[in-house]
């Protein structure tokens, strides 16, 4: 049955409707669990500073660091057939394509939990804060808002279009490199994958420093401060956003083609 070089919606929805029986019930723990923990989290982070002092960034740190934390781990450990040779084989076996594994398990460990974690921590936050503001009146701060008050359009700056596009590159780029970790790496795939990255930073640091002290170029100063065609704060701003959309293409070319290199 050729399928390795086919997409399609049929099998895909059915490997989602296949996956969603199997591990409805670990869903269903997992995120009760993680509701009753950020519930009881929150609590004890107000009761810390007696539920005053407690602010909308207080609540957005709170997301930020789970978010994170949280992200990494869920994409880092994609594709977990893989981590044993037995599961590995019935995974590759399965009756779909290449593409169609690789697009779920894209679309479940980071464009569903990019879309799903924020509601529900909204939903958590909000619904814990009226509860504690009834029994404890002194949290006067209790509403949480992505947002905050006075936040507009025009706060951001110029090129405000290029920096929200950069943000999000680099939000992407955190979860793709687990993920390519994760589809490349067969034991331990999160651990190997942060050394990995830490290396590749480090190196090129070192590289950057030496460079630029074995070439003086901290007194080299280029015609109208132009470093290439890089000018101004725009082009900067451009050229990092579309570096690193570039670098998250690669990592998903390099994780897909792994996936196609063990079911050849």
């Amino acid at each position: 049955m050729e399928t390795n070089n086919s997409f399609s919606v049929q099998r895909f929805f059915l490997l989602c409707k296949q996956s969603l029986i199997i591990n409805k019930k670990i869903i269903s723990i997992s995120l009760a669990g993680f509701v009753g923990i950020l519930f009881i989290a929150l609590i004890l982070f107000q009761s810390a500073s007696q539920f005053s002092h407690w602010e909308n960034n207080n609540y957005q740190g709170t997301f930020l660091s789970l978010f994170f934390t949280l992200g990494i781990i869920i994409s880092g450990h994609a594709f977990p057939a893989f981590r044993t040779k037995e599961k590995s084989m019935t995974y590759l076996m399965l009756p779909v394509s290449a593409s169609e594994k690789f697009t779920f398990e894209f679309l479940v460990r980071i464009v569903l939990f990019i879309l799903v974690l924020p509601s529900l921590f909204w939903v958590v936050a909000n619904l814990e804060g009226a509860i504690v503001h009834h029994f404890v009146p002194e949290l006067t701060n209790y509403k949480y808002s992505f947002i905050d008050k006075g936040w507009t359009v025009n706060s951001l700056g110029e090129f405000w279009i290029w920096k929200y596009f950069a943000i999000t590159q680099g939000v992407l780029f955190v979860f793709i490199s687990a993920f390519t970790g994760a589809s490349y790496f067969a034991k331990s795939p999160l651990l190997k994958t942060m050394s990995a990255v830490s290396i590749l930073f480090a190196g090129f640091a070192l590289f950057t420093f030496l460079l630029v002290k074995g070439m003086n170029l901290e007194a080299f100063h280029p015609a109208r401060n132009r470093a290439f065609f890089i000018s101004d704060e725009h082009n900067a701003m451009v050229f990092m956003a579309l570096g690193v959309a570039v670098i998250n293409l690669c990592l998903l070319v390099i994780a897909y083609f792994r996936l196609k290199e063990k079911e050849a």
